[in-house]
């Protein structure tokens, strides 16, 4: 029996986390299984999405928060260095076999050096994605050359991450967790939704989530300032926003959306929907407006429209339904009209519901001990 680590930072990767995490437990032979949890998954300044984590019986539970309110980049580096020192205290005491993490997330680069550096063999989900406009480019870059094993969403995302060096025999494409979730979701009716979150819905909604870029806080407040003016213009429409994530900048946005929407009855800030709280909303919105990877990623597959603003997604695969947008007054107004609901939603296949089972797999069956000391691997030209 093996111990294997997880971890979750936000409510963001938490909903694919935690299908991994479930069918670890179904596999209780092989397996003893950790989560650890930190980054703002505690903070009440971003919605404190602790409470959406269910303990399990079997999981094991350790905690390493710490500050993430974070003011500009000094702050971020100073967050990252706390935790990655909280990291180091905490798998050096769970000792695992293995460390499964996910993404792009300066926390999740602190936490894969952790391991990198006590040894521990690491696995990375949804690597070889491409976000130019954002930090997360170079995170997600170096957590891939930090593991041992890897699980990209798509065949492109595969190739990027053999062109970094990783040998083919250590990645494997079987789809993604995005799909394998909202097929696991059993979604609110549209009155349970209201009741839920004490939000009444118009006959027209739109969901917003900003966050920041790379670039200056002020250019970023500008913008999502320009954004928010512009959705101000439409009329009998309710606006959900959802709050930034804890960039630099991050805090003085949300204070920014508060002023905001105070004299403003048809917009809410909503600091965390949880997973089946926000896939719920895609049901029933007319579209989405930002720069998440969630606009790109989840809200297609629900057949409704987004517009995708400025650089921080630059590089990643849009499909048709994703409105590549820049920060500009006319374009965005022009772009708001366009966002319809359609009347299609989601096929959901066998192989959807497998992902997660065939990434277990592939984890029990991988040698570590001989894949532990990496070579890089040239291309041949």
């Amino acid at each position: 029996m093996k111990k294997i680590c997880f971890i979750t930072t936000s409510r963001a990767d938490f909903g694919m986390i935690k299908i991994i995490v479930d069918e670890t437990l179904k596999n209780k032979k092989y397996f003893k299984t950790f989560l650890l949890i930190s980054g703002n998954h505690n903070d009440s300044f971003f919605g404190k999405s602790l409470k959406e984590i269910q303990f399990k019986k079997g999981l094991k539970i350790v905690k390493a928060f710490s500050n993430q309110r974070n003011k500009n980049s000094l702050s971020v580096l100073l967050s990252f260095s706390s935790f990655l020192k909280k990291y180091s205290k905490s798998l050096k005491k769970i000792n695992p076999d293995i460390f499964v993490t996910f993404g792009d997330r300066y926390e999740m680069l602190a936490a894969t050096i952790s391991a990198y550096i006590l040894k521990i063999p690491i696995v990375h989900i949804a690597g070889g994605e491409k976000t130019s406009g954002s930090l997360d480019e170079g995170f997600r870059h170096s957590i891939t050359k930090l593991s041992n094993l890897h699980f990209p969403t798509s065949n492109k995302y595969r190739k990027r991450i053999i062109q970094l060096g990783e040998n083919t025999k250590t990645v494997f494409n079987f789809g993604s967790l995005n799909r394998q979730k909202i097929a696991n979701t059993k979604f609110f009716s549209k009155t349970e939704f209201q009741n839920e979150f004490k939000m009444k819905l118009l006959k027209k909604n739109i969901l917003m989530t900003f966050h920041p870029e790379k670039t200056s806080i002020r250019e970023n407040l500008h913008n999502l300032k320009l954004v928010l003016n512009c959705l101000d213009n439409l009329k009998d429409t309710k606006i959900i926003i959802t709050a930034p994530n804890a960039d630099a900048g991050g805090v003085a946005m949300i204070k920014l959306i508060k002023n905001f929407i105070k004299k403003r009855e048809n917009f809410t800030l909503v600091k965390n929907l949880g997973t089946k709280g926000y896939l719920s909303l895609l049901k029933y919105i007319d579209g989405v407006i930002g720069n998440s990877s969630s606009g790109i990623s989840e809200v297609p597959l629900f057949s409704t429209t987004s517009i995708n603003l400025g650089d921080r997604q630059k590089g990643r695969d849009k499909p048709s339904s994703v409105i590549s947008c820049k920060f500009k007054k006319k374009d965005i107004l022009k772009n708001l009209r366009k966002l319809k609901r359609r009347n299609t939603f989601l096929k959901i296949n066998k192989n959807d519901k497998l992902v997660s089972k065939k990434i277990i797999k592939k984890i029990i069956s991988f040698n570590f001990k001989k894949n532990n000391n990496k070579e890089f691997q040239d291309l041949r030209f």
